[in-house]
């Protein structure tokens, strides 16, 4: 995941330094506090599921089959934080007044890596079932188009200015950044999107495509899940075609304040 930060922070470095001058100054203002982001909900893979090869130090999964690994790293609200210099361009999280950092959806990274197979393709959709049988669809790059691309900046009251949040459940967000809310902003978190969103594509022998899956935000109830991942196709040279389907399995936590990490 360093190099997709690296890539992403290479996009909007030019500008970082006007937001952070813009936060230092919004900060002096006494108006808020600075982001704390703390772990309250995090997800680990659970064992003996699948024949899945498990990182204990990332908390990702991996499982091999016919020469195609599929690997699954859930992302936490740290993790989501640091993608970006600057807070106000982060697409994935809000920030409150206080300063409490709450993440807006539920992150995987997702990497694809063809070992030995002539040629795979793999698709983008994947989906995940949880413990109730309720099923959530990964966000598309078309969804995320229409969100940015209904955006109305044209009026001065940020509450109603069409950000893609619905001001009723995130205009906190605003309360934190409310002087420099802006069509710039907006746009880098556009790119971060467009930078790290999960695509389909074709993978030659030997190569890697990594991405995120992001799902609507799992209520904090929910335990166990399963994802159902992108279907993979392995092309042979005479045509024909293997499709492989991977599911891997996540145990959602809620941590208590006596446990969060800092």
């Amino acid at each position: 995941m360093a190099y997709r930060k690296d890539c992403i922070y290479f996009r909007y470095q030019i500008m970082s330094g006007i937001g952070l001058l813009l936060l230092t100054a919004a900060l002096l203002t006494g108006c808020a506090v600075a982001p704390n982001p703390l772990i309250e909900v995090y997800m680990e893979p659970i064992a003996g599921r699948f024949n899945a090869q498990i990182d204990p130090e990332t908390g990702a999964a991996t499982v091999l089959k016919k020469g195609v690994a599929v690997t699954i790293e859930p992302l936490d609200e740290i993790e989501l934080f640091e993608l970006t210099e600057d807070p106000r361009v982060n697409p994935y999280l809000i920030v409150e007044k206080n300063g409490a950092v709450e993440p807006i959806y539920t992150v995987f990274e997702i990497t694809v890596h063809n070992r030995d197979n002539r040629r795979v393709l793999v698709d983008d959709i994947a989906v995940v079932i949880d413990g109730n049988d309720t099923q959530y669809v990964n966000l598309s790059s078309d969804y995320f188009d229409t969100l940015y691309d209904n955006v109305n900046l044209s009026q001065n009251d940020p509450w109603g200015a069409g950000y893609p949040y619905t001001p009723a459940t995130y205009h906190s967000y605003y309360g934190y950044y409310r002087s420099y809310v802006d069509a710039e902003a907006l746009e880098w978190g556009r790119i971060v999107i467009e930078d790290s969103i999960f695509d389909s594509g074709k993978l030659f022998s030997g190569a890697k495509r990594s991405g995120f899956l992001i799902f609507d935000r799992l209520p904090s109830d929910t335990t166990d899940i399963r994802i159902i991942v992108p279907q993979v196709r392995i092309i042979h040279s005479n045509g024909k075609e293997d499709r492989l389907e991977f599911k891997l399995d996540f145990r959602q936590i809620l941590q208590t304040n006596s446990t969060q990490t800092r």
